[in-house]
């Protein structure tokens, strides 16, 4: 086995190896209050399985050590809960004033991919990430009263007319985002671009002028997932 001890066990590929430690990471309960869990001994994920990956796995790449950690040592391992469902590691710096900070696990760990920086892939995952709560207003639209959006929630695909779970729709752009985005890169924001360590933000000012741009230009539909929106990507 060629990546061992991945929380107590060990995977030949790095596919398997992420995908355990997500089916993992996604089956810790987020807390009644707040949106971080510290771990511990007792936990499903320990400090000393965090703390082993660190010592054994832990990227190369200069570039993202010093963006991430700064010169200085993680400790105080978590788990933060984010509003679109997403959860990230979490560490606090001795030089950071105990703030919290997130992570994704296949950005410093090589056992779950590269770990090495894609500035154009980083920038398009943020760009992405930017405007998934703009999508889930949208699929609010066909909501009925007072109901909540979730996994369960039940939409028509605008194709086939079939109802699919959230889970099986896709919100899919009739102007493609990769045109939008390429008009705005163009025409609005032409400065350089530098997401963060999660690729959820580009700094304040970038992140509203390519939020409001977007959402003053797109328009929506509702897809199934495994067919109308498969055919529909392939023209």
């Amino acid at each position: 086995m060629k990546y061992k001890n991945i929380l107590g066990k060990d995977f030949n590929t790095k596919v398997e190896a992420k995908e355990y430690f997500n089916s993992v990471l996604y089956s810790i309960r987020k807390p009644v209050k707040g949106n971080h869990i510290i771990f511990n001994e007792e936990t499903l994920i320990k400090q000393s399985h965090i703390k082993y990956l660190y010592n054994t796995f832990l990227t190369n790449d200069k570039k993202i050590l010093s963006d991430v950690f700064r010169g200085d040592v993680p400790y105080d391992w978590g788990c933060k809960f984010l509003s679109n469902g997403v959860r990230n590691l979490t560490f606090e710096l001795q030089d950071r004033n105990q703030n919290r900070i997130p992570i994704s696990p296949p950005r410093i760990f090589t056992c779950f991919g590269a770990a090495t920086i894609n500035f154009k892939l980083n920038v398009k995952k943020t760009a992405r990430k930017l405007i998934e709560n703009q999508i889930d207003d949208f699929l609010r639209k066909f909501l009925k009263e007072g109901e909540y959006l979730g996994y369960n929630s039940v939409f028509i695909c605008d194709c086939c007319k079939n109802k699919f779970n959230r889970k099986d729709i896709d919100v899919h752009h009739i102007i493609s985002f990769k045109d939008i985005y390429n008009e705005w890169r163009e025409n609005v924001w032409k400065e350089n671009l530098f997401s963060n360590s999660t690729c959820s933000s580009f700094g304040s000012d970038a992140d509203k002028s390519w939020c409001d741009f977007h959402l003053n230009i797109a328009k929506y539909q509702k897809l199934c997932r495994k067919t109308c929106h498969v055919k529909e990507k392939r023209g």
